[in-house]
């Protein structure tokens, strides 16, 4: 029995390491068609000289000062009814609301990730500790062999599961 289940080990963990399903990273020699654009050294902007006020949204090549652009929505946030004006408020409450909200279940902990451990990777660690007992104690008697065959054998299954979903 127990070179049956040394042969089982041997066999399982070979179909494991076999490079079957290993990544193969070969060159080819297909065109992605990408080409990057070279610019002269006096054309780049170096990232110091960026002020983080002036950096909006625009179709022109002119910066505006973040004052501007206040200044520029205010003025037409006033021009607009009072239905308007209503009706942009609500849509900002809503996007504010979503955001928080985002932020919200972005800043939150699960229980898992507070516990440190995943749940398959703990049944794993003790499935595998219960197999590796019980195969030690398998000189006491037949019925520990098995198991602690079995109950190794679950345990590589949870570690294998915990190992897919990393």
């Amino acid at each position: 029995m127990k070179k049956i289940l040394y042969v089982t080990a041997v066999a399982l963990l070979a179909a494991c390491s076999s490079p079957r399903y290993t990544a193969n990273f070969q060159k080819s020699d297909v065109n992605t068609g990408y080409h990057p654009v070279k610019m002269a050294v006096s054309e780049r902007v170096e990232p110091s000289k960026i002020q983080p006020d002036q950096l909006v949204a625009s179709t022109s090549k002119t910066i505006m000062p973040l004052a501007e652009v206040k200044k520029e929505v205010r003025i037409s946030y006033l021009k607009m009814s009072k239905a308007e004006q209503k009706e942009v408020r609500q849509q900002l409450k809503k996007q504010i609301k979503t955001i928080v909200k985002i932020q919200k279940k972005e800043m939150s902990v699960n229980s898992t990730q507070a516990a440190g451990m995943d749940h398959d990777l703990k049944l794993a660690a003790i499935f595998g500790a219960v197999g590796v007992v019980g195969l030690l104690l398998g000189s006491a008697g037949q019925a520990f062999i098995i198991i602690g065959a079995i109950a190794l054998l679950i345990g590589v299954v949870f570690f294998i599961k915990w190992l897919v979903r990393q």
